[in-house]
């Protein structure tokens, strides 16, 4: 029976410690565990850095698998730094929020954000968008078979019925078609649930895995690539199913079955925070568009800084994070967000050059005349700065500071 990894939460950017041996609960890792590090293919390059004895996390938050520690990496919430519940809380919320999860919270059967690891809450957001498919039923395809039987069913094969059966004139070799559910899309659904059952540390989300599992009894279990997904097409009334094998292929991916040295399994599931910052930004946003009237795009639209003329070809891409455009297309606000923290004490902010330079492009390329840079909400920020850029045409940047942290509430909305 697999024994249930102990969960380390730590906080980007954290240092830490890696150590000859440790002790239960001690904030560090072992140089066996820097070495199943060292060894995980999943992790992006710049997940972190090494130190001296130590390791740095840099802007990757999610989970790490290191044989019998799990490494919980949250995100620095301002007013959190020292609450691993309150900044699981805010990194799951953004994620539902962004669209990455569509957990929600159920009449009686609420999870606490604050104390279930975000594995659990990761695990516990698929079976809830399973469940909610399986209300209108599994899956099923006609599938061709054939089979040696008593009775004509479907037409006889000429050829192998001579092969198989000149001696048992009573036997019909026949293909036909057979509606079934034992297809490979539930075939991915069933392996990436026991995938998940021994990975799940709460009791009542491993009764829910199993019994999922059962409800695919008819289904065979079967060893699924990433790769063999690629292979399936979706049909219009099984698109609703389309979340579902989004959500296999992340879990395939992270949670390799694979084991490093000395059968140690190692998995990752990171976030970027540059990219969820900048989606939630998107999301919190689609109201304010909605009241000015505006249409909001995420990465557009797409322009071009220069023309090659040798080649006749437009060169150097500009894709905004984020746009505000009018009814007649004409982009009103501009907004681009950094998960950093800003420098309060200094007359630029923290602003670095090449974000100032960025903006000023957008404001010349794109004729805008609002500007706004968007930052998590730190110690001493005011919320909101205004500069004015300078030059051929004149435009308004607000630095701004949001909030990620909810403060009181703590329901799922």
């Amino acid at each position: 029976m697999s024994t249930v990894a102990e969960v380390l939460s730590i906080i980007e950017h954290e240092t830490i410690p890696v150590v000859g041996s440790r002790s239960y609960g001690e904030r560090s890792i072992t140089v066996k565990h820097a070495g199943l590090l060292a060894k995980l293919t999943t992790l992006p390059p710049n997940a972190f850095t090494w130190g001296h004895q130590s390791i740095k996390w840099s802007q990757y938050c999610g989970l790490v698998q290191l044989g019998d520690i799990t490494l919980e990496i949250l995100p620095k919430i301002h007013g959190n730094e020292s609450e691993p519940g309150a900044c699981r809380e805010s990194l799951v919320r953004m994620l539902k929020q962004a669209g990455l999860l569509k957990i929600h919270k159920p009449g009686g059967a609420d999870i606490n954000l604050q104390t279930h690891t975000l594995l659990d809450i990761f695990i516990y957001d698929f079976c809830e968008q399973l469940n909610q498919q399986l209300v209108q039923g599994v899956i099923r395809r006609y599938i061709v078979r054939e089979e040696n039987i008593g009775v004509l069913k479907g037409k006889l094969l000429a050829q192998q019925q001579l092969r198989h059966n000149l001696a048992h004139k009573e036997r019909l070799y026949c293909q036909y078609d057979e509606l079934s559910e034992d297809i490979l899309l539930n075939q991915a659904i069933k392996y990436t649930l026991r995938l998940l059952l021994p990975r799940a540390q709460s009791p009542r989300l491993k009764n829910e895995l199993t019994q999922l599992i059962y409800t695919f009894d008819g289904v065979a279990d079967t060893l699924v690539e990433v790769s063999d997904l690629e292979r399936i097409s979706l049909s219009r009334n099984e698109k609703r199913f389309e979340p579902i094998l989004r959500l296999c292929i992340i879990f395939m991916q992270a949670l390799n079955p694979g084991t490093g040295a000395g059968g140690n399994r190692m998995f990752s599931l990171l976030f970027d925070m540059n990219q969820l910052f900048e989606r939630w930004v998107a999301a919190m946003l689609k109201p304010v568009a909605r009241e000015n009237g505006w249409r909001l795009r995420q990465q557009g639209p797409k322009r071009f800084m220069a023309y090659r003329e040798d080649i006749d070809k437009d060169v150097f891409q500009m894709k905004p994070d984020i746009c505000f455009i009018d009814d007649d297309g004409i982009p009103q606000l501009i907004v681009d967000a950094k998960w950093k923290l800003l420098e309060l004490s200094e007359a630029k902010l923290g602003v670095s050059q090449a974000d100032l330079y960025q903006m000023q492009a957008y404001a010349n390329r794109y004729n805008c005349p609002s500007l706004c840079l968007m930052y998590p909400r730190q110690d001493n920020c005011l919320g909101e700065y205004r500069l004015t850029l300078q030059g051929e045409i004149s435009s308004n940047l607000t630095v701004k500071s949001v909030q990620v942290a909810r403060l009181q509430s703590r329901s799922w909305a």
